[in-house]
């Protein structure tokens, strides 16, 4: 069985094959391959991620000129190098979704064998309010769907969401974790750093309470100083914490910021897109509590310190302050989540996975 990751584009631009001596999560993601995300499908799979542009050959001046014409690339681009595969993950990205719709269905044309699962590249939240402003973006990811045999969401909570806009069938499968590898970063709470970490992606919605209740928290821990990250093109607003204790931390490669997250007492991240949660992952394997998201891993990991929509800065303030004032229920929480851990290993994602593709007639 032969499987690949196909996504309309990568930093690398060229292909990449995962090899025992090099899993994505040691790869450098601007020359090789992403060390999370969509590379962890490809390395619990033993397969290849394949950029559609080096497929298309999107760097050709006659390429370029045709789709400046015709408002999309040629279909013309030869499929002979997916015939030694049988099973595909492909994603979904709303910028190029009539491209990858278009290889899809070309694609089973050719070669009817395959067993293709589709899945967004963004999360359920962050689409919804998309195509509420541009219907379009609804039914272009409607059509992606229904080219694919199956789709996935590695949110749990919005399954009957996504089954309600598709005719495939829907299945939940978390995205796979490097898990060995990350609880390496591990630290007791006793070389913890009296740090409160919060998200820096200001313009998704309510990001700011967490900013919030950072301070909040400050006011009640003074000896805590408060780290958001700079995150590159993204609006950073830091109004909020004006006259607070907090410095702005540099965005880090995946390797240097699990060393640094290793350092934080406390995580604050009320992210509500319904995403996968890769930073509570991350604070998992670390031993760092998060709180506040409406993630899948925050639900699962740190079940007790999850928030939604609806909850205020009180909410999180004191579920925090439990954390922080009560060394036993610290230790309590991340012994909890790190305890759920090996459920997302590659070894038992890729048997979900291929689980899966059974299920595919």
């Amino acid at each position: 069985m032969t499987f690949a990751v196909v996504e309309y584009s990568s930093k690398s631009g060229d292909i990449w094959q995962h090899t025992k001596e090099r899993p994505n999560y040691l790869c450098d993601p601007s020359l090789e391959m992403d060390p999370t995300s969509f590379g962890c499908y490809v390395s619990a799979m033993l397969g290849e991620h394949i950029p559609l542009t080096k497929i298309i050959n999107t760097a050709s001046f006659v390429n370029r000129l045709y789709r400046q014409i015709n408002g999309h690339w040629p279909n013309q681009y030869s499929l002979d190098y997916f015939g030694k595969f049988d099973r595909l993950l492909v994603i979904h990205e709303a910028a190029n979704s009539g491209t990858i719709t278009s290889f899809i269905r070309r694609l089973k044309s050719r070669y009817p064998h395959l067993k293709i699962l589709g899945v967004p590249t963004q999360p359920y939240g962050l689409l919804q309010m998309q195509w509420q402003h541009d219907h379009q973006i609804l039914t272009n990811l409607q059509e992606f769907s229904q080219a694919c045999d199956a789709f996935i969401t590695i949110a749990k909570s919005t399954t009957q969401s996504w089954q309600n806009i598709t005719h495939r069938p829907v299945y939940y499968l978390p995205q796979p974790y490097p898990v060995e590898f990350a609880i390496k970063y591990w630290r007791s709470q006793a070389e913890k750093k009296p740090i409160i970490f919060v998200s820096g992606i200001t313009d998704r919605p309510k990001i700011i309470l967490g900013h919030q209740a950072a301070i909040a928290l400050q006011n009640q821990f003074p000896d805590h100083v408060i780290h958001v990250t700079a995150t590159p093109n993204t609006p950073l607003d830091l109004s909020v914490l004006a006259g607070a204790n907090y410095q702005v931390q540099p965005f880090l490669p995946w390797h240097d910021h699990l060393r640094y997250l290793s350092s934080v007492k406390l995580v604050i991240n009320t992210d509500f897109t319904q995403t996968r949660g890769r930073v509570q992952m991350d604070c998992a394997a670390i031993g760092t509590p998060s709180v506040g998201a409406d993630s899948d891993a925050q639900s699962d990991l740190f079940p007790q310190q999850a928030a939604s929509l609806q909850s205020s800065v009180a909410d999180i303030t004191t579920a925090a302050g439990h954390l922080l004032a009560n060394d036993h229920k610290y230790q309590e929480t991340v012994n909890f989540a790190q305890a759920k851990l090996p459920f997302y290993n590659y070894d038992q994602s890729a048997q979900r996975l291929n689980h899966l593709y059974s299920l595919i007639n």
